[in-house]
């Protein structure tokens, strides 16, 4: 593809006002917790059973991504902090996407020993996610299969001391509402973002959906007291991309954000280009345009792929699902997901009536 090609594909993405694209790398899909709506060991791709991206891959992949004006990647996993060469990755992503990129990782904060903040930030990380769904260790326990939820605290603490802007991530359920409170709590004192994410009726959460899911609708009640004088952070302040709200109360330090999926989704804004382990390119979930880049890699024709994606991305305007309310997480994640070649993902519609009055959803931040 020539450069005038590419600028005319860019410019015609640029007019749908839509987010610009980044890259969702999901590193793995090994885990060495065990949460109760994820249970990883469960998925039928669990495991290496592919080989995963290189640094390498991933440093190319990177420098493709920034010619398509590309500006962040986020790691996730199963647990991506697992990976032995997820210094490199990181390094790779931040090289490749040049000075000013903003590298990010998803993680339950139990880092394996010999890893720390310090590490991830020295190679290129700029924020942190801090999966983090009760304070209390019994209970906690419970809910992800193990793991500390002071050791979790201690990453938060440490990601900020390094200047990292640091999001906390809390599944909201039923049996666990309070716990969920005392999490967003932790916005008073320290500058996070916490966000309070509804239950997705997707893959082993199923199991537990219907007795656990908690819309937002019922759970704004029990943070109201804090909420009654909030102002609403932008986005962009946050360096958050998804749709959402975020809202500071008056003397907070941090936010309460609402990532409400089942009861309010929206992807008139979705703007992922998720990436498998082994490197298969998803830029929508609503109709298969996956694309895969270890080809691509091995030929030196990334700009090939990535005009395919940015095309597929422009091709949402034309799905009638478009704005519409579905699953926008979708599990995607792994390479055995089942995937209809060619064809539409079809998913539930859910009402809008559901969902909370929002400003600004699904809009460029």
């Amino acid at each position: 593809m020539s450069h005038s090609d590419r600028n005319a594909l860019l410019a015609d993405f640029s007019a749908t006002g839509r987010n610009h694209p980044y890259l969702a790398c999901t590193l793995n899909s090994l885990c060495n917790l065990d949460c109760v709506f994820c249970k990883p060991r469960c998925m039928p791709d669990y495991g290496h059973k592919d080989h995963p991206l290189s640094a390498d891959g991933y440093a190319a992949i990177a420098r493709e991504a920034a010619s398509w004006k590309v500006a962040k990647a986020h790691c996730s996993g199963g647990e991506p902090t697992l990976r032995r060469d997820i210094l490199d990755v990181i390094a790779a992503l931040a090289a490749g996407l040049g000075t000013g990129s903003s590298i990010g990782m998803t993680t339950h904060g139990n880092l394996r020993r010999g890893l720390t903040v310090e590490h991830l930030a020295g190679a290129g990380l700029t924020y942190l996610n801090i999966s983090l769904h009760s304070l209390d260790r019994g209970r906690s326990a419970k809910i992800m299969g193990g793991g500390d939820p002071d050791q979790a605290r201690d990453t938060v603490n440490a990601a900020l001391s390094l200047q990292l802007k640091v999001k906390i991530n809390c599944v909201v359920q039923r049996s666990y509402l309070h716990d969920a409170i005392q999490v967003a709590h932790l916005a008073k004192d320290l500058p996070v973002a916490v966000r309070l994410i509804e239950l997705q009726n997707i893959g082993p959460a199923s199991a537990i959906f219907d007795t656990e899911f908690i819309p937002e609708a019922e759970v704004r009640p029990h943070v109201q007291r804090w909420l009654g004088d909030a102002g609403q952070v932008s986005r962009a302040d946050l360096g958050v991309r998804s749709p959402g709200e975020y809202l500071r109360p008056e003397g907070w330090a941090g936010s309460i954000g609402f990532i409400s999926n089942s009861s309010c989704a929206t992807c008139s804004d979705a703007n992922r280009i998720k990436i498998t382990p082994s490197g298969v390119a998803r830029p929508c979930i609503l109709h298969n345009r996956d694309i895969a880049l270890k080809p691509h890699l091995a030929d030196g024709t990334l700009n090939e792929a990535f005009a395919h994606l940015f095309r597929a991305m422009l091709g949402r305007d034309d799905n009638p699902a478009w704005q519409g309310f579905h699953y926008v997480d979708y599990d995607l994640r792994w390479d055995r997901m089942e995937r209809p070649f060619g064809a539409p993902v079809m998913l539930p519609v859910l009402s809008a009536g559901s969902c909370s009055s929002r400003t600004g959803l699904g809009e460029a931040p």
